[in-house]
């Protein structure tokens, strides 16, 4: 019993020096870890008063992970290819285009011809179809050259011009194929249709697009009454082409020139007064007939100081009427008949005398030719006319009794001269510019022994629509009239003026 009780307290003492141990050690690792806890930023702690409560090691570890905050990796954005890109773009631009033409085709005010439909893409608009040119391009190596190193990039290539892209239907033809072998590859269940399947198509005829027209009784539906929008007789309005145009001008010009009468030089004032008048009545069947009418008349008068016998001369005087009548041949060439009747208004005399150089009807020329008119016209800017005459009647007459037929191409003693010979005619109506306005008439008579040619130009500077100034330029040649020793066959004219003038 002894050793059973020495044996027990033994035991009990040893338990308790191992529980005290075991104390210890849990103390001395429960300040280490709360030691650790105050050093860490994630260290945990309970207070209760004044009372500090340490956690066990595992329960802190776990804690520990519950409460820090990670940040979150940001995922990296993998952007698609750029040739998908380039293929979305391209569908986007298509269905813009699409949705705008179909907006056109739904505006009643709008022309369906102006709807042009683009068919680059009739691969993607038809129903899912087997072609063969997506897989024939991707086994494909046309277009492929082998890159040669060692050489220099071409500069002067850069710097050549750009032209137009004229393979654009065909790169899109490829990128088209791409897709559509992706398409196949994703999706062979959706392709029902055969690349085979529509070559046997066949055209669907226009006789064969209705099998049963609609057939309507005329006699009853004009029986039923007036139709909706039905015009009536009265109103009608039955408007017979007119082949006939008319048009003219005319103006009313002046100029004035003052000189003292003690001027160093000498010299006259003057005063000059100018007018005329054209009226025009032409006849064209844009077809083969033309028909010209022309009545034309200048008169101009100026003060004379220097004249005692006349206060003022007329320093031009112009009658002019002619006529052509053609019929076209080719192209701008017409067989033409044309005439010319010329003469003048007033009488004109000599300076400080009574003798009268020309009067009415005297000079009188008459002019009837047969061949051919070349015609240009650009309206608005150009009319040309070239008339050639190889067969040409003259007909010079002196009506009055005063006046010396010699200087008109008549034989002394005789008071009409009538000559056959060819005649060449060319007028011009150029506007050379906005406000500058050129006519010119040409004229060349010859009986081949002797000639008479006259070249009258006309430049009239627009300053609006009722103000203008105007350059007459005339100059003449005749060898058929007597002339005085010393003088020239070659004769001149000259005139500028300002004043009112009108178109219409």
């Amino acid at each position: 019993m002894e050793i059973n009780r020495t044996f027990a307290q033994d035991f009990k003492n040893e338990k308790m020096r191992k529980t005290s141990l075991f104390v210890a050690l849990l103390m001395v690792c429960g300040g280490l870890a709360a030691q650790e806890m105050e050093i860490s930023s994630d260290t945990v702690k309970i207070v209760t008063d004044s009372l500090s409560v340490t956690a066990p090691m595992d329960s802190l570890q776990e804690s520990s992970t519950e409460k820090k905050v990670v940040p979150a990796a940001k995922k990296k954005v993998e952007l698609p290819p750029r040739e998908v890109q380039r293929f979305c773009q391209m569908m986007r631009d298509f269905r813009r285009d699409y949705d705008a033409q179909l907006e056109r085709w739904d505006d009643i005010y709008l022309l369906i011809t102006g709807i042009r439909p683009n068919p680059d893409y009739y691969k993607l608009s038809m129903p899912a179809t087997y072609y063969e040119a997506p897989v024939e391009q991707a086994f494909s190596i046309s277009g492929w050259k082998p890159r040669i190193p060692f050489v220099k990039e071409n500069v002067l290539e850069k710097q050549l011009p750009k032209v137009a892209d004229l393979q654009r239907s065909a790169q899109v033809d490829k990128a088209v194929n791409r897709q559509l072998l992706s398409f196949y590859l994703a999706y062979p269940g959706l392709v029902k249709q055969n690349e085979e399947n529509l070559k046997g198509l066949k055209p669907i005829l226009g006789e064969k697009m209705v099998n049963q027209p609609r057939k309507e009784n005329l006699l009853e539906m004009m029986q039923g009454g007036e139709l909706p929008n039905q015009v009536t007789e009265k109103d009608l309005l039955v408007i017979k082409p007119n082949f006939w145009t008319f048009g003219g001008n005319g103006y009313l010009q002046f100029s004035q020139n003052y000189i003292s009468d003690n001027w160093y030089k000498g010299g006259e004032s003057t005063k000059s007064l100018l007018s005329g008048f054209t009226w025009q009545a032409n006849y064209d069947d844009r077809q083969r007939i033309q028909f010209e009418n022309k009545v034309e008349w200048k008169l101009g008068f100026i003060t004379a100081p220097s004249d005692t016998v006349h206060s003022y001369k007329a320093n031009n005087d112009l009658l002019r009427l002619s006529s052509k009548l053609g019929y076209k041949a080719f192209s701008t060439w017409y067989y033409t008949l044309s005439a010319e009747f010329k003469t003048q208004f007033f009488s004109n005399y000599e300076t400080n005398s009574d003798n009268l150089v020309s009067a009415f009807f005297s000079p009188a020329e008459l002019n009837v030719g047969l061949g051919m008119d070349y015609k240009y016209v650009k309206d608005g800017v150009c009319n040309l006319s070239v008339l050639v005459n190889p067969i040409n009647y003259s007909l010079y007459s002196v009506a009055s009794d005063r006046v010396d037929p010699t200087k008109f191409n008549i034989k002394e003693g005789h008071k009409r001269e009538s000559v056959w010979g060819s005649r060449v005619e060319s007028t011009l109506k150029w506007k050379v510019f906005s406000v500058l306005m050129w006519e010119s008439r040409f004229s060349y008579t010859t009986n081949y022994e002797k000639v008479l040619a006259e070249w009258e130009n006309t430049f009239t500077f627009s300053i609006n629509k009722y103000l203008s100034t105007k350059l007459f330029v005339h100059g003449r040649f005749d060898d058929g009239v007597v002339r005085e020793e010393g003088d020239s066959y070659f004769q001149l004219q000259e005139l500028l003026s300002f004043g009112l003038s009108y178109t219409w």
